[in-house]
């Protein structure tokens, strides 16, 4: 049977899943309960919490903005929080919001039928390989998750596109595919957009066509393939990785925590 990751459903943390289970090329596997990706953890109910605990959480990595996390701190879940702004030099990143799309629908729905939304996730997947600020805070992602030896839970605001990278970066440097890591980048769509009818109906009572939310809300092959692709130009993913300075030492660490057999 083909690889999928290990949905858990919440009802106040989206997108939640377990990526174990990634076969690795040359035998084994990613072990599950080491790598976990979600949404915010901002408004987590006391069952939730309880369902949280049993994953036995020694690190949650935050990846969103100071805005972000000011307008949605996270609860305590684990015994360590850390917080890596991947967005911290771009000049893209601003404090814009959902309710954008309530306040001034018409703006909002010319930005996203006229293949703008399009070009700027394609530009936010390049700023995530490219950018000083998420080189830094990939490294340090991968580094802790080798050297800490605890299971992590890694999330930005909607657990999909900061999320994905880091996932993927993970997976990647350890040997799991790309047909595999994709597998898991896309059940985003599947677990994550569903969570949003809410959203999508309040979109619909604004006269907008709440399809035209997909390239914003979802994720599309292409944009993680923009960032693989940027990875390729820049000589691949063993300089990729040295340019964030995770080296063959921090790679077989990160192997002999991830990997069973």
């Amino acid at each position: 049977m083909p690889w999928a990751p290990r949905r858990i459903s919440l009802s106040t943390v989206a997108n939640l899943r377990d990526v174990g289970g990634a076969p690795i090329a040359g035998g084994g596997a990613i072990r599950d309960g080491v790598i976990f990706r979600s949404t915010q953890l901002a408004s987590v109910s006391p069952a939730d919490r309880e369902v949280l605990k049993e994953l036995k959480l020694g690190l949650v990595v935050d990846l969103r903005t100071s805005f972000e996390i000011e307008l949605a701190p996270d609860v305590k879940v684990a015994g360590e929080y850390l917080w890596l702004d991947v967005l911290r030099d771009s000049v893209l990143a601003s404090q814009a919001s959902m309710d954008d799309i309530f306040t001034d629908p018409g703006k909002f729905a010319q930005i996203l039928s006229d293949g703008t939304a399009d070009a700027l996730m394609r530009q936010a997947y390049l700023d995530i390989v490219d950018l000083p600020s998420a080189r830094e805070a990939y490294g340090r992602w991968l580094r802790d998750l080798a050297q800490m030896r605890v299971p992590a839970l890694v999330h930005c605001t909607n657990g999909k596109d900061r999320t994905g990278w880091a996932v993927a970066l993970a997976l990647l440097s350890v040997g799991v595919s790309q047909d595999d890591v994709m597998t898991d980048y896309l059940t985003t769509n599947d677990q994550y957009l569903p969570a949003l009818e809410s959203v999508f109906a309040q979109v619909a009572e604004n006269g907008l066509d709440p399809a035209l939310l997909q390239p914003v809300l979802g994720v599309r092959e292409e944009y993680l393939g923009t960032a693989l692709e940027r990875v390729r130009a820049l000589g691949g993913l063993d300089s990729y990785l040295a340019l964030i300075g995770i080296g063959d030492d921090d790679r077989q660490a990160l192997a002999d925590w991830l990997v069973g057999e």
